[in-house]
């Protein structure tokens, strides 16, 4: 997939190819203007049918080629989560927020009831359904929107930059929340430049981008690799420094 924004001279995607498998949770790292959220988008049917642009090759969602299908249709399978979750809210309490995405989808109500408890289960909210979104800590509203995107019984969660404004605890959940997605059968797509987080989440494949093109995929044991992660403007996490300068001593 090669993919130019309108009016763009450079790719924002160069001749990308890749695969995600349901019960994996995938990491996605580079440099600022890599490509990672451009590739996000794509995934869930935002390019091209909101952000405009020429497309060579194709997206396939479980066979489904997301040029020929819709942004409901596209929203089953992949759901996006942005860095900022407030501008998701719109609904007066935590279980109305999370209600609207499948009652859009045309789910029944007991469906949409049933959806809606086993999301904010997963995500620790039940118990502040008839709370406003707005008066929910950062942490609880990052994992408020997570739950708004698995009610609409999608197979894969993409999330973009999800421990930004977050504090150790909040990421220290987002970690069991993600894992306890994965070992539900589910795939989860992490975008982040925090690589000490990363380290912890532990992801199943990690993918590095630059400037549009893939440049590696491979495991956990990526992020130990300091020549690797320098050469390409990221900076390594600390444990990987030590281990570095004790191996060059």
């Amino acid at each position: 997939m090669t993919f130019y924004y309108e009016e763009g001279e450079v790719p924002a995607l160069k001749e990308v190819t890749l695969q995600f498998e349901k019960g994996l949770i995938y990491s996605i790292i580079g440099p600022n203007g890599a490509g990672k959220s451009t590739l996000l988008r794509l995934l869930n049917g935002l390019i091209p049918h909101f952000y405009q642009g020429e497309m060579k090759g194709k997206v396939l969602v479980d066979g489904i080629d997301t040029r020929e299908a819709t942004v409901a249709q596209l929203a089953r399978k992949v759901g996006l989560v942005f860095q900022n979750p407030e501008h998701m809210f719109f609904s007066e309490t935590v279980f109305d927020e999370v209600a609207f995405g499948p009652k859009s989808l045309g789910y029944s109500q007991d469906e949409v009831n049933r959806l809606v408890r086993s999301s904010l289960e997963i995500v620790g909210l039940w118990e502040l359904r008839n709370r406003s979104p707005w008066s929910l800590s950062g942490g609880e509203k990052k994992r408020l929107s997570i739950a708004s995107v698995l009610a609409m019984n999608t197979d894969y969660l993409a999330i973009d930059e999800p421990t930004i404004g977050q504090d150790h605890v909040s990421q220290m959940n987002l970690i069991s929340l993600f894992r306890r997605i994965r070992d539900g059968g589910r795939s989860v797509i992490v975008v982040t430049h925090d690589l000490e987080w990363l380290e912890d989440l532990k992801p199943d494949v990690v993918i590095l981008m630059v400037n549009g093109s893939i440049v590696k995929v491979g495991e956990l044991d990526m992020l130990l690799d300091v020549r690797l992660l320098a050469r390409n403007k990221m900076f390594p996490p600390i444990a990987a420094i030590v281990k570095y300068l004790v191996g060059e001593k």
